[in-house]
């Protein structure tokens, strides 16, 4: 069990992220939440336990310090729709900069297809689903890009996690993973966060940006 480890999650409240906060508390970790408005959790009152919840917004530095106080680890699954203004590098730079003063180690977060790396190996589908994206929505593609860029800047032990086409669901499949090519084009939410939720245990991916799929 993992009840010493104490893990801040962001965007908590989202499709993928709901997920994330009861895969962790099934691992036994404790979760503390950020989040814009406080809602009921439904969650058996032997979880309920190890939640918390921090009501403040990803893009404060007071909300962030509050969150990370006492974290083992973050998982970053802070989401806007493509239409927004994309925030995900400046998140990420906020979220880095508090880990760095509260001493917080590790850094877990999700990225889409549209982030191309030397060295990718896509397949041809995988090529045009990229280029498709980068083409619909080039601030989006340029902002994670960026977002990619601040995490290689800084100390942190980070891993950002490239997603294909996330269905809701549970799911319960094999996951694979590889740093360098795509393994599928479509995963559940639920084996995305039990992706994510191993990561904070393992260093195979530190450092670097890995494809998964089921």
């Amino acid at each position: 069990m993992n009840q010493s480890k104490l893990i801040a999650v962001i965007g908590g409240t989202g499709s993928v992220g709901r997920y994330v906060v009861s895969c962790a508390l099934q691992q036994g970790y404790r979760v503390r939440m950020l989040v814009r408005n406080v809602r009921s959790m439904q969650l058996p009152p032997e979880m309920a336990e190890r939640l918390s919840v921090v009501q403040g917004d990803a893009t404060r530095h007071d909300s962030l310090r509050e969150l990370l106080a006492g974290c083992s680890a973050v998982i970053n699954t802070f989401g806007r729709p493509p239409e927004e203004e994309p925030l995900y590098s400046a998140v990420t730079g906020r979220v880095l900069e508090e880990m760095e003063r509260a001493g917080v180690p590790r850094y877990i977060g999700v990225t889409g297809l549209s982030l191309k790396l030397q060295g990718d190996r896509k397949s041809l589908g995988g090529r045009v689903v990229s280029r498709m994206l980068r083409s619909l929505h080039p601030q989006f593609a340029s902002d994670r890009l960026q977002e990619w860029n601040v995490l290689r800047g800084s100390s942190a032990e980070w891993t950002l996690v490239r997603l294909p086409v996330v269905k809701e669901g549970q799911g319960g499949c094999a996951i694979k993973a590889d740093a360098e090519r795509m393994t599928g084009n479509r995963i559940y939410n639920g084996d995305v966060a039990r992706f994510l939720v191993e990561q904070v245990g393992s260093s195979e991916f530190a450092r670097r940006c890995p494809f998964i799929g089921s």
